[in-house]
């Protein structure tokens, strides 16, 4: 039982971790790097993202100047990194 409840535990773990949210780094198909504004809870879950880079020393800072802004279905984006792990 100890084994289960430990799978359970880590499922948990990586559910939280592939969770998106407002501040997260995420990347869309091309290889772009995006900074997630904001998430509207449509039919087709959108994501209000701003553009980013990451840095030589890896990283990930969203866009201060000339910045792009785009949304996208939820579905075309991989998360990248957690909001603590993103600067502005």
């Amino acid at each position: 039982m100890h084994a289960e409840s430990s799978n359970e535990a880590n499922g948990r773990v990586d559910a939280y971790a592939a969770h998106i949210k407002t501040g997260d780094a995420v990347e869309t198909p091309d290889g772009a790097l995006w900074v997630v504004e904001a998430i509207a809870s449509t039919e087709t879950p959108m994501l209000a993202l701003t553009s980013a880079y990451r840095s030589p020393d890896g990283r990930i800072y969203a866009d201060a100047y000339d910045a792009t802004h785009t949304s996208v279905p939820r579905e075309l984006v991989t998360k990248v990194a957690d909001a603590r792990q993103v600067r502005r």
